[in-house]
């Protein structure tokens, strides 16, 4: 008898502690159940992260980490979060509560739902995610250029390319945009938001993984169709979707260098025109003294800085470098305006025009430069069957224009040169005095 006494006291008190539980622990196995029932849960290094199961746009992510909550990446306050979640924001604040081996403890179970490729960013400072992406900013955006996330890289905001192509091999935590360009998705893709191509085309690999929406307003619908017979079927004439953004940014280019040589007009008049000057006197020469300057301009400024470096006293000068190379930015643009004074006071004579301000003489200049750019992209706009040609003109008139600012450097440079020589002369030529 005494010893089955003995053995039932030692059931009741193996039995018992685990069984009857504490108020305490049978609330969070309510939270708990309340949370999965309407959120995926994932594990996290400091904390959880929930997807909900009904996503919106407005909320595809909540993060708690360290006593913060997030939400798509952002940190919200308690007010937020009861604006965005309504009633499911009491068992967010009740998780964030929780310590993380709480936490752990609590969805560490077979009862928790782990999605392998979700990671935490609350705040942007994690620098790798969880599949071994490199984490970088929020965003990325840029205009009359390229956006690329590399098939290594995670970024927590937009891509978004103005006047340009998105190549997204890696993940993209929201929209992926290009205006008057083309989305590209890499076959290990992860885009979070919507993909949006305005003007171009949106092209997904088979793989890619796209959360919202692919929206594609591309011009080539519009566009002419001739059928070649049944070996090459239709080709498309009309509508290149990649041609029309890519004159939309010539031209507009065109128009910043119109603004660019106008204000310096205004400002260097004097030395826009000698630049000009040079340009009619002495053409090849001012062009082969800036193809000079221009290859030797990186060697000098890599040479420079090195000897202030080593000289220990001239590290302060550094801090004037950048200044000095805005200062040649400024004489390249004074003597790209001066070639296309030049050329468009030539063109004007050669149409027979009367006399024009001199700013007219400078667009005049600069649409003859960039004409062969111009009439390329124009011609590329027919598609497939005039692309050599397209090319063909967008390279000369790439190189032109590379000539005009050579020589427009190369003549700026000379006349200031020439400038700085004779008053060293004048300073060191002795006065003489009649009696």
């Amino acid at each position: 008898m005494k010893r089955s006494a003995i053995a039932v006291l030692a059931l009741v008190l193996t039995v018992v502690p685990a069984t009857v539980a504490s108020p305490q622990d049978a609330e969070q196995r309510a939270l708990r159940s309340r949370v999965e029932g309407r959120y995926d849960i994932v594990p996290l290094t400091d904390g959880i992260a929930l997807t909900p199961k009904n996503r919106t746009r407005d909320v595809r992510l909540i993060e708690i980490s360290q006593g913060v909550i997030s939400i798509n990446g952002t940190p919200v306050s308690g007010r937020e979060l009861r604006e965005r979640l309504g009633e499911d924001a009491e068992n967010v604040l009740r998780l964030s509560y929780l310590t993380t081996e709480q936490r752990r403890e609590l969805f560490g179970g077979p009862g928790a739902k782990a999605a392998p490729r979700l990671e935490s960013d609350s705040v942007g400072d994690q620098e790798r995610s969880s599949d071994g992406r490199r984490r970088s900013g929020r965003e990325r955006v840029r205009i009359f250029g390229d956006v690329t996330v590399n098939e290594n890289e995670a970024i927590n905001g937009q891509a978004v390319a103005v006047f340009g192509n998105v190549r997204v091999d890696g993940e993209v935590r929201q929209e992926a945009v290009a205006v008057l360009g083309s989305v590209t998705l890499g076959p290990k893709a992860v885009v979070g938001g919507d993909v949006v191509s305005v003007g171009g085309r949106v092209r997904r690999a088979e793989g890619a993984r796209v959360e919202g929406s692919v929206t594609e307003v591309s011009f080539a619908d519009s566009g002419m169709r001739l059928n070649v017979g049944p070996w090459f079927g239709p080709v498309q004439l009309f509508g290149a979707h990649d041609g029309f953004p890519r004159l939309i940014g010539s031209t507009f280019r065109m128009v910043l260098l119109a603004l660019f040589a106008g204000i310096a007009l205004v400002i260097a008049r004097g030395s826009v025109e000698r630049s000009a000057e040079r340009v009619v006197d002495n053409p090849p020469k001012a062009m082969l003294v800036g193809l000079a300057a221009e290859l030797l301009f990186l060697p000098v400024l890599i040479l420079t800085a090195f000897v202030l470096v080593i000289t220990l006293i001239g590290i302060p000068l550094l801090l004037l470098l950048p200044f000095a190379v805005l200062f040649l930015l400024l004489l390249a643009l004074v003597g790209f305006s001066g070639t296309a004074y030049a050329i468009g006071q030539a063109a004007r004579r050669r149409f027979g025009m009367s006399g024009q301000a001199a700013f007219f003489d400078v667009c005049l200049g600069l649409l003859v430069i960039l004409s062969p750019l111009l009439i390329g992209r124009v011609v590329g706009l027919a598609g497939w069957p005039a692309n050599p040609l397209a090319w063909l003109l967008v390279l000369t008139g790439t190189a032109f224009e590379f000539l005009a600012w050579t020589t427009g450097f190369g003549a700026v440079l000379m006349n200031t040169f020439s400038r700085w020589r004779s008053r060293r002369q004048a300073r060191t030529t002795p006065v003489t005095t009649t009696t």
